[in-house]
This record gives C-alpha cells, sequence and structure tokens, in this order.
C-alpha cells in the first residue's frame, strides 16, 4: 500500500515541477522580450542624437503613429523626417540622455533628459546660443522589434522659456 502511494506522490511533484519549469521559461521569455525593447528604445535615441533620420525611420512598424511629438500632429514614418529636420539643425548636438526605463510585455517607459545648444531658428525663434535642459517622458509599444505606437510629454513650457518666452495671456483676456 505504501508503494502505490509513494508513486502517486512522485508522480504529483513530477507533474508540479513540470508546470512550475514550463512557467519559469514562459518568465524567461517575456524578460527577454523586455530587455529587447530597452535595446531597441535605446537605439532609437541613439539614431535621432546621431542625425541618422533614415535609421531613426527604420525603427517604426509600418502604419506606426507618436502622439504628442509634433505641436498639432502625430509623427510617423511618413512625416518624421519633416518633422524633425528643422528641430535638428535649430540644435545640431541634441542628445537624448535616458535616466530611468522601464519595460512590461510590449512598451517601454523613459524619463528622458534632452540638451542641445539653440544655434538656429526654430518655430519662428531666432537663434538664441543658450544650452537648453529640459525633460520628457515617453511610452512606446514595441511589436516584432518594431515601435507600433508611442506616446511622449514634453516640458515644452520649459523649453520655451529656456528660449526667453514669456506666458502672457491673449490682448485682451484677463
Amino acid at each position: 500500500m505504501i508503494l502505490p502511494l509513494a508513486l502517486i506522490l512522485c508522480f504529483m511533484v513530477g507533474c508540479q515541477d513540470k508546470a512550475a519549469m514550463a512557467e519559469l521559461e514562459r518568465l524567461k521569455s517575456a524578460e527577454t522580450i523586455e530587455q529587447e525593447n530597452v535595446t531597441i528604445f535605446r537605439q532609437f535615441h541613439e539614431a535621432l542624437d546621431s542625425q541618422d533620420i533614415e535609421r531613426f525611420i527604420a525603427f517604426f512598424a509600418p502604419g506606426a503613429v507618436c502622439h504628442g511629438a509634433g505641436p498639432n500632429e502625430d509623427v510617423t514614418a511618413e512625416n518624421a523626417a519633416q518633422f524633425l529636420l528643422p528641430f535638428l539643425e535649430a540644435f545640431p548636438d541634441l542628445n537624448h540622455k535616458i535616466e530611468d526605463i522601464w519595460s512590461k510585455g510590449d512598451k517601454v517607459v523613459a524619463r528622458i533628459l534632452i540638451q542641445g545648444t539653440h544655434k538656429a531658428q526654430v518655430m519662428g525663434i531666432p537663434p538664441t546660443g543658450k544650452r537648453l535642459s529640459y525633460y520628457q517622458i515617453s511610452m512606446v509599444q514595441i511589436v516584432d522589434g518594431k515601435i507600433k505606437e508611442g506616446w511622449r510629454i514634453t516640458d515644452n513650457l520649459g523649453m520655451m522659456m529656456q528660449l526667453g518666452m514669456e506666458l502672457r495671456p491673449k490682448e485682451g483676456e484677463k
């Protein structure tokens, strides 16, 4: 009677080990994908900082959209160069320093310090020669190694104030 119980117990423990091993393998796979997504996110910003627009655009999946990037529009692979080139000309030493980064599933979120020297006109603002430093929070969804969708919030007010702009009510409004 002890032998059948011992066999049943061994079978149950063996099955639990297989389930635990399968779960462990699933977690390892998810962690690997998350690490790969962080690498892709970093490379995306390296391409931007090196002003390699073609490489930058190559990170976008077909139909990808980055929300909150342009003042009046979203950035896509089709309009990225049009959006970026004036900004890169105005800030030729543009640099994105990723200070914090997290990845969960197919999403990567980062807090990024953006720095650059204002050397040419941008958004109607003549060059000031000032060194700017402001933050952005960025989140992207990466599917099959490509950015499918992105969202960002940038301290545009802080950037504008560093360029010497002032925030005032419109004429006639109080």
